[in-house]
């Protein structure tokens, strides 16, 4: 036999999200994510799953502000440290943006 297979676990916490939102084509949209912890090194990232596909990853934002490099095309995340809130910032909306979106960190 050859050597033992190994799974790679993956750990998803979801954090306070805002429910549905409806938006029209060409809207700015501001996903907000709400999060308890102030001890955490690592960043938060955003995903998005389109229907029917695994979730993608997106960006990661630390506490400080950095963020990843480069940002998918009209995306961009705000750190507001101070309402312990991560907020993921669409603009012009366009169809192609349908799908859920999480927050993880």
């Amino acid at each position: 036999m050859g050597g033992a297979e190994h799974d790679t676990a993956v750990l998803w916490v979801e954090l306070h999200i805002s429910g549905e939102l409806h938006v029209s084509e060409g809207d700015n949209v501001t996903l907000s994510c709400n999060y308890s912890t102030t001890n955490f090194g690592d960043a938060i990232q955003w995903y998005r799953q389109f229907p029917k596909s695994r979730p993608e990853f997106l960006l990661y934002i630390y506490v400080q502000g950095t963020k990843s490099d480069p940002l998918p095309p009209r995306m961009s995340a705000e750190m507001d440290k101070d309402n312990k809130r991560v907020d993921l910032l669409i603009s012009s909306a366009a169809v192609s943006d349908y799908a859920l979106y999480y927050c993880a960190l």
